[in-house]
């Protein structure tokens, strides 16, 4: 593909491997998280704790969602998460731009942390997986269970458990 249709997003590009989507904006860059399972997935989320206004946010989804749409002529799968602030916001674009959009994924906390436990402790289960996570090193599922309220995902203005200066001592201590 030549480098001209994708010439006007010289302040967008991929990261390693082709995995995130660095944005310049500003003089500062952002990062989102995507992979590529089925088509490329951009998490929207990794915006809501910025110093983005809206506007800004607005360029930056339909300037990455143009920049996919050229650069490896394809559409986009949109993800967000409805419990974030800017749920409401990822879900208008998603729809009036959707003619350039394969998919959307609308995840919620809830359905976020089922994932997130299955996949950890399916690991753990394992006996040849160890999880280090916020400072905790995870061994096996009742690791896992014990330490599960520092370390799910939480909606905005909760907080989970704290995690203690004697809770990361004790295990690097096993």
């Amino acid at each position: 593909m030549s480098a001209d249709k994708t010439k006007d997003f010289s302040h967008i590009k991929f990261g390693f491997r082709g995995e995130g989507i660095i944005y310049k904006i500003n003089g500062k860059e952002y990062g989102l998280n995507s992979t590529w399972i089925n088509g490329i997935r951009i998490q929207f989320d990794d915006l809501t704790k910025t110093d983005l206004n809206e506007n800004q946010k607005i360029k930056m989804f339909v300037e990455i969602v143009q920049f996919v749409n050229q650069k490896n002529n394809e559409k986009p799968i949109i993800c967000y998460n409805s419990d974030y602030k800017d749920a409401d916001l990822w879900k208008r674009l998603s729809v009036e731009f959707s003619s350039r959009i394969k998919n959307v994924e609308i995840s919620d906390i809830e359905k976020d942390n089922i994932a997130l436990y299955k996949n950890m402790s399916e690991d753990l289960k394992t006996g040849m997986a160890e999880i280090n996570i916020k400072g905790l090193k995870l061994k096996t599922v009742k690791d896992l269970d014990k330490h599960w309220n520092k370390i799910k995902f939480t909606k905005e203005n909760e907080s989970n458990e704290k995690i203690s200066f004697w809770d990361r001592l004790k295990t690097k201590l096993k």
